[in-house]
């Protein structure tokens, strides 16, 4: 952890959910995940980034970071045959033991049959 990320008090409040639906692979779902607590880019958003890809089916993640902007975002695609959405939030949610960073809302993109 970097000396610029510090602890807040934040309160976990259950995230907004929001549904697109795209032609695509049924293989493949997209969350963009809008983040609060991200401090700096090598530290914070490099943790996050690391933390998802290490998940179960994740194939990549986009952090979305801009200095003094209130949130930020990750962009994660996944299999959703070998990962959930609730894992993957949740994941975010529990570094620092749930003290540094919160999902506010997951915009979720599903891919039908093309």
């Amino acid at each position: 952890m970097c000396t610029c990320c510090s602890e807040s008090s934040i309160k976990v409040q259950p995230p907004v959910l929001i549904d697109n639906y795209k032609k695509g692979p049924v293989s493949r779902r997209t969350l963009k995940l809008e983040i609060d607590g991200m401090m700096c880019e090598i530290g914070c958003a490099g943790k996050i980034k690391k933390e998802l890809l290490e998940q179960e089916s994740v194939s990549s993640v986009i952090i979305d970071f801009e200095k003094g902007r209130e949130t930020d975002y990750a962009i994660v695609e996944f299999d959703p045959k070998g990962n959930t959405t609730e894992n993957i939030y949740g994941t975010v949610n529990a570094i620092a033991d749930g003290k540094l960073y919160t999902v506010k809302s997951i915009e979720t993109t599903y891919y039908r049959p093309e």
